[in-house]
């Protein structure tokens, strides 16, 4: 996939917003929205949040970007038939061009001195930790596939970015062989992973309820997950980042 210079100057500012933060986002609508200002006011761009795509459109794309070999759209919620509707995270443009960007935010419990209304509170919980890292790795590589998707169905849509931000190391450490993780593999930042392998999971739908949310499917092409670490004070925090 050729990456366009547009694309490339909204990673680096993302990547400015990331250095320059101190801020510890509580959740991942924090996050989203201190970025959607800093790209919109410092940086000019146009910026829309929460970008719609109706459930008719999505069903007129599906057809020609969805072949047979790939397997269904990963929004579809098995045993399920309402609506597919789309929410992009971020939508950067310029006029001509439209980079798509999706955010995950996961968290490992973190303590620390609360501030509230420019008072200190003493001690407490800065973050509350996510469970299931597995799920967090599907829902990684379940928003590559919605680049996917989108950057082959408009034209004006030529890249896409998905960002995965975490203060917890250890979803950039090997899977485990024989896990679900083996087949949601996120890595060290040094490997592409196979489109045919690493976006299944691998439960029986009448074992478990979890897989009504999780159905299989596969990537168009192989993809490379590049890893970033910021520090400040002594919070840190990593950032996982996939160009489609």
């Amino acid at each position: 996939m050729s990456q366009t210079a547009f694309t490339q100057q909204v990673l680096n500012d993302i990547h400015d917003f990331l250095n320059q933060n101190t801020k510890v986002f509580a959740n991942e609508r924090d996050l989203q929205m201190n970025l959607a200002v800093y790209l919109k006011a410092k940086k000019r761009y146009d910026v829309e949040v929460e970008y719609h795509i109706p459930s008719n459109i999505i069903d007129t794309l599906l057809p020609q970007s969805l072949p047979m070999r790939i397997g269904y759209y990963p929004w579809f919620q098995t045993y399920s038939s309402k609506p597919q509707e789309m929410y992009v995270d971020l939508v950067v443009g310029n006029g001509d061009e439209y980079v798509p960007v999706e955010l995950k935010y996961k968290k490992k419990e973190l303590k620390g001195d609360v501030k509230l209304f420019w008072q200190d509170m003493g001690k407490g919980v800065l973050l509350k930790g996510d469970a299931k890292h597995d799920f967090g790795r599907y829902g990684f590589w379940k928003e590559v596939r919605r680049m996917e998707l989108l950057v082959d169905s408009f034209v004006n849509v030529r890249n896409g970015i998905v960002l995965f931000v975490t203060n917890d190391e250890s979803y950039k450490t090997a899977s485990l062989a024989g896990t679900n993780s083996e087949y949601l593999a996120m890595g060290d930042g040094t490997d592409s992973y196979h489109k045919d392998t690493n976006c299944c999971w691998p439960f029986n739908p009448l074992m478990t309820d979890s897989y009504k949310s999780c159905p299989n499917f596969m990537l168009e092409d192989e993809h490379d997950v590049n890893w970033y670490d910021y520090t400040f004070e002594r919070f840190s925090f990593y950032c996982a980042e996939v160009l489609v």
